[in-house]
């Protein structure tokens, strides 16, 4: 994800700097459209990554892996005399 980012604000760049009102690159879009609709992909990647470190955190901050986790409900619907998957 951080390197679609990463291109994402390459290409904003790129875009901004091209002296063009409409871009042959993008089907002769406007530019300020083409700058709009990349600002609002790196926005959603920002989100994406945000999101993915927040549940990454929230793992730490648990002490659970989704190994561990399994591991766990495995072990008590056993203990049960439950099958874990039905």
């Amino acid at each position: 994800m951080y390197d679609e980012l990463y291109q994402l604000e390459e290409e904003l760049k790129k875009v901004e700097s091209c002296k063009l009102e409409y871009l042959p690159e993008y089907g002769y879009s406007s530019k300020e459209e083409i700058i709009q609709l990349i600002k609002e992909d790196i926005s959603d990647v920002k989100g994406q990554i945000d999101q993915n470190l927040k549940l990454h955190i929230s793992k730490l901050s648990s002490g659970y892996t989704d190994k561990i986790l399994e591991e766990e409900r495995t072990s008590l619907c056993l203990a049960q005399g439950l099958s874990r998957y039905c």
